[in-house]
């Protein structure tokens, strides 16, 4: 594993922090002052600041990734394409998406070792809510922007967002759902005759994809996870999930 990604996993912080530390002169590797990006093994000694690090074995992983536009939301494709999983090479650990985004489709995801937190998001009765930002070809009026409100049918039943508002630019909309329905944003934008330029997802429940550039990642802190279980729970009529 290159020494960035293990330093990363082993202190939880980003890649970007990481990357510092080594070209600070904080981290030594069996004794020696690093100077480079090298991979390291199970037998090296890590250390930063004169203290040893590690990572702690069987730990749960829980990201924030930056999901590009032409990139497959799992962790294999069988035709070749560029995977989430692509992004996360060096851990041991079998990685879950959480909330995928369709092959053209951006923006932020969950990406985690533990299977229960990634059903307890993913399934569709918990109501996770999720805010999109989406750039329309053609300027959304107030009136169409109202009737969008109400809902529409669609082929798999009826669909209404939680929120769809404009921002100061006139061809950007802002919109927060909770259903986790098949490219359902774009089937409902296609209901009225809107089409979608880019559609970028920027929130998961309070976790934001905030400053992460696109192939991006860094670990959640304790409370946005301790959040988005919380989130969950309440959406789920209060049964306890440990």
């Amino acid at each position: 594993m290159r020494v960035n990604r293990y330093l990363a996993q082993a202190l939880n912080v980003s890649r970007r922090k990481a990357d510092e530390l080594v070209k600070e002169g904080r981290v030594k590797l069996n004794g020696k002052v690093l100077k480079d990006f090298v991979d390291i093994n199970e037998d090296d000694s890590v250390e930063v600041d004169g203290e040893p690090v590690r990572i702690e074995k069987g730990r749960k992983l829980y990201f924030a990734f930056y999901k590009p536009p032409f990139v497959i939301s799992s962790s294999k494709d069988e035709e070749g394409r560029r995977t989430v999983c692509d992004f996360f090479k060096g851990f041991e650990q079998k990685l879950i998406c959480v909330g995928r985004l369709d092959y053209l489709s951006e923006g932020l995801l969950i990406v985690t070792n533990d299977g229960k937190f990634a059903n307890l998001l993913m399934h569709p009765k918990y109501k996770v809510r999720k805010t999109y930002l989406i750039k329309t070809k053609d300027t959304v009026g107030a009136d169409l922007l109202k009737r969008m409100s109400k809902g529409v049918g669609l082929e798999d039943g009826f669909f209404k967002p939680l929120s769809i508002k404009k921002t100061k630019n006139p061809n950007w909309i802002v919109v927060s759902i909770d259903s986790g329905r098949n490219r359902v944003l774009r089937r409902f934008f296609k209901a009225f005759n809107v089409g979608i330029l880019k559609l970028k997802r920027i929130a998961i429940g309070d976790v934001e994809l905030g400053s992460l550039k696109e192939g991006e990642y860094r670990e959640l802190e304790k409370r946005e996870v301790e959040s988005l279980k919380k989130l969950a729970y309440r959406n789920r009529g209060g049964v306890a999930f440990g």
